[in-house]
Order: structure tokens, then sequence, then C-alpha cells
């Protein structure tokens, strides 16, 4: 039992021996009294000055284990901020995918005969539109990612224009003229 006392009292437990030493101490009424006297013993030893160290004497050495978990301990701190560094920088500062929406291109053209899409949200493949009964209308629903996007209608297979209902444009390298068409998160 005074080994018990003694490794608490030089710190030498770890918290789960700590706490079964603590619920020994606490139903064992003698092992209360032995601990109290160690306790008093070590207190007198602090007290007591410091005797010249004897040529005879061999050096005290800390017990194997308490060299081990001091030397073992700033490693698995750094092993565990090594793990938490990892752990936050590949998942917590991704960005997210993109949001991808649905968009509605519509074009009033009663006069074409075709109408198709491209843009580089197709990778300027061409899409066709659909014509929507008699009434001169085309459309074409598509899911995009959110972004800036190019784009322009292909009437009846040779002839580009750009959205009339959209206020931003540019001209290509080709001689046509694209929309500038801007997809932002839905909620």
């Amino acid at each position: 039992m005074d080994y018990l006392s003694s490794m608490y009292i030089d710190n030498e437990m770890d918290l789960d021996e700590k706490w079964q030493f603590v619920e020994k101490v606490r139903s064992d009424r003698s092992f209360y009294v032995q601990t109290l006297e160690l306790l008093k013993q070590e207190q007198e030893l602090w007290k007591m000055p410091e005797m010249p160290a004897m040529a005879t004497a061999t050096p005290w050495r800390p017990p194997f284990r308490a060299v081990l978990v001091r030397l073992l301990k700033p490693l698995g701190v750094a092993a565990a901020g090594f793990t938490a560094a990892v752990l936050l920088l590949f998942s917590g500062f991704q960005n997210p995918p993109p949001t991808v929406c649905r968009n509605r291109f519509v074009l009033y053209e009663p006069s074409a005969q075709q109408v198709e899409l491209a843009g580089s949200f197709t990778g300027w493949q061409r899409l066709s539109m659909l014509p929507v009964g008699n009434s001169g209308y085309w459309e074409l629903n598509l899911p995009i990612p959110s972004g800036e996007y190019r784009f322009a209608y292909i009437l009846d297979g040779d002839r580009q224009m750009a959205d009339p209902t959209l206020p931003t444009s540019e001209k290509d390298d080709f001689g046509g003229v694209n929309s500038i068409l801007t997809v932002e998160d839905r909620v």
C-alpha cells in the first residue's frame, strides 16, 4: 500500500491510477491514515537542509516510467497538433462545390426554323432549343453551376445572336457577339 501513496506523492501515476488511488483512500480508513503519515514525512523532508553528496552515493534516477512519460508526452502533443492541422486543412478550408441552378433560356424569334444555344457552360457545343407551340418563342432549361459564362444563340445553323434580354455582352474572336451570363448561388 505504501508504494501507491508514494507514487501518488511523487506524481508517478496517470489519471486513471490517480482516480483509483482517491477511491481507495476514500474507502479504506487505514490506507487514508497511512497516506497522511507519508505526506507528513514528505513535508518534513522538504524542510530539511540539503546534505552534501557523499562520494559513494549513487545518483538518484527517476523511475523508468516517469522518464518515458516525460519523453513521450511532447511527442503525443505534437502528433495531436499535427493531426488537427491536417484535418483542418483537408476539411474546414476547402471551397464548397458551386451550386447548380436551373436556368431557362428563352428567345422570341418567330422567323427562325431552328434555334440552338452554345456557350462556355456547354463547352461551346450547340444544344437545340425547343419551340413553344406556334408562338415564335424558343426555350431550353439547363442546370448551370454558379459563375460567369459567355453564350450566344445560333439561328438556322449559321447566324449568331446575343441574348437581347441581357444587358452585358462582348465581341468574340470570330466577329460575333456573346452575351455574358452571371449565375449566382440561390438559397
